[in-house]
């Protein structure tokens, strides 16, 4: 064989030794991991949601005017949902609305978020009570729900006022946890 094609030989491997050295090395592409918005596998406009607890009773019950269930989580999205949540001891409901809301598998948990107001059930000495806060999350067994943001209270001519909150739906009674304030005018006398 002569020079001329031993020079060709050679530079024919080394190309190839080449591209396969550089098809290695070389930096792939990124995938791309968007696939789009989780689809709902139903949607329902106008709903009237019952959830039932492991007892066969109501947990809660909440309407508006649509909602979109989650197939992968099994979750639940309401916009400007109204919530009533029983009373067990029969002192009345309390209900919520919020501009969304947000319901885990089972009903295990709810998340109202934006303008939430709760109102709770009057008794035999004073008016309902009245709750406006950002956001609040309810376990409807435990019947509890909380909040670490801006917190109005008003009862009758109370206004109380701090930031974060637990409440006790059976219990009917809530705690404000920093911040607290209390106007309080006296009842005009009848």
């Amino acid at each position: 064989m002569n020079r001329r094609a031993v020079l060709i030989v050679g530079l024919a491997i080394a190309a190839l030794i080449g591209g396969w050295a550089a098809w290695l090395l070389r930096v792939p592409e990124p995938e791309n991991e968007f696939v789009g918005p989780p689809r709902s596998d139903y949607t329902l406009d106008d709903y009237h949601l019952v959830v039932m607890n492991d007892q066969g009773t109501e947990s809660f019950t909440s309407t508006g005017p649509y909602l979109a269930r989650d197939p992968n989580t099994e979750t639940l999205a309401l916009d400007k949902p109204d919530f009533s949540f029983p009373s067990k001891d029969g002192k009345g409901n309390w209900t919520a609305h919020a501009e969304d809301g947000w319901v885990a598998r089972k009903g295990v948990e709810v998340k109202l978020s934006r303008g939430v107001t709760m109102l709770g059930p009057a008794t035999a000495t004073a008016g309902p009570t009245h709750i406006a806060t950002d956001h609040l999350d309810v376990l409807p067994k435990p019947q509890t729900g909380h909040t670490d943001a801006a917190v109005t209270v008003t009862r009758d001519s109370s206004i109380l006022t701090g930031v974060g909150m637990n409440v006790n739906l059976k219990a009917h009674t809530l705690e404000l946890l920093s911040t607290v304030r209390l106007h309080d005018a006296p009842a005009p006398h009848r």
